[in-house]
Formats: C-alpha cells, structure tokens, sequence
C-alpha cells in the first residue's frame, strides 16, 4: 500500500451543520426541519456539483421552504464557523507522511466554503495533492473522480487505501479496485486504517 485517500467531512472535519444552526438562534423545530429540506435534500448536491449559482440554489432552498427563507439566509450566510477539524486530525496524517505513505484527499465540497474552510484544515501540508468536486463538477460515487484522482496523480487503485463516512462512496472505490475504510468513527478509524495498513 502506496497511498492513502482521505474524505473530509466526518473523516477529518466535523461538519456540525446542527450546533451552528443552533449558535445563531434557529429554533430547534425549524432545525429539524431543515435537516431533510436543505442539508440533505437532493438539491444540496448542486452546491458540490458547482453546477448552479449559488443564488439559485438558495431560492431552491426558499420555494421547498418559503415560511423560513429568513433562517435559510442566515445560515448560508454564516457557513464559515460549520466546521471544525477533529483534533489530532494534522497529526494523523503528519505520522502517515513520515511513514512514508502519499496523502491525497478525495471530497464532495463546495467551492466557497472549501475556500474559506481551508485555514480550519491544518491537515492539508501533510498532503500530495487533492480532487474537489467543484472543481470537475463531478460528486462522489461517480466513478469519474476517483479516476481523475489517479489520473492527476498516477495513482493505481490496488495500491491504494480510500476512507470515507458514506457508505456508498466506499462502494464505489472498491468496485475500481481500490482497498477502502467505511468511515463510522472519525478516532477509531485511526487504528483501523494503522490495522490494514
């Protein structure tokens, strides 16, 4: 095993979408409402995609929920404090650098809040190299990100370790040959990748 691919969210950040929600005095029924209406609707995915102006995604958000387009405001206009990296995150990969392993990541992000989320990711100088689905507009499962991975990086599938929370992203890695970690908690999942490695 050469090289090991690390999802982001809930790998080595926690996207605490719920607590920020709270913190700006959203009403914990409209939060649950929410939950299925916005951040993980369908229409979420466009904003990985990068496929749809924002705006419009937002009044997507504003017509399948209309009495509370004032909280869909507030929170998409509040995003940079959603997330923060679980700690020991940067050390994790440092130690799998200095073992001489390539670290690469593999994430469905959108752009502006990857861009203004990358000063939380003190991970990212232990890294080779990374594949954002904003930037192909190409999300996981897709089986074309994980090939425009290793075509970046000439990378080889079998030599090749991907973790990830979603169950069907790993899915998918393993169908094009890769050796996968289902992510279910981002601390144990330390000693059970240093178990397969």
């Amino acid at each position: 095993m050469k090289n090991i691919i690390f999802d982001i969210g809930m790998v080595l950040i926690d996207f605490h979408w719920a607590v920020t929600m709270k913190k700006l005095g959203i009403p914990d029924d409209v939060i649950a409402h929410l939950d299925t209406h916005m951040v993980n609707h369908p229409l979420w995915r466009h904003f990985d995609l990068n496929d749809m102006d924002e705006s419009e995604i937002r009044a997507g958000f504003k017509e399948i929920s209309p009495q509370y387009a004032d909280y869909i405001d507030l929170f998409l206009d509040n995003m940079e404090d959603v997330v923060d990296m679980y700690p020991g995150a940067d050390d994790w990969l440092k130690s799998l650098k200095e073992q001489g392993y390539n670290v690469y990541l593999l994430s469905n992000y959108p752009e502006r809040m990857f861009l203004q989320h990358m000063k939380r990711f003190y991970f990212l100088p232990y890294t080779d190299g990374r594949v954002v689905s904003y930037e192909l507009k190409v999300v996981k499962p897709d089986p074309a990100i994980f090939n425009a991975l290793c075509t970046k990086y000439n990378l080889r599938p079998e030599e090749s370790i991907f973790l990830d929370d979603r169950k069907e992203n790993t899915d998918a890695a393993a169908a094009l040959g890769f050796s996968v970690l289902h992510v279910t908690d981002p601390f144990a999942a330390r000693d059970q990748l240093a178990a397969l490695l």
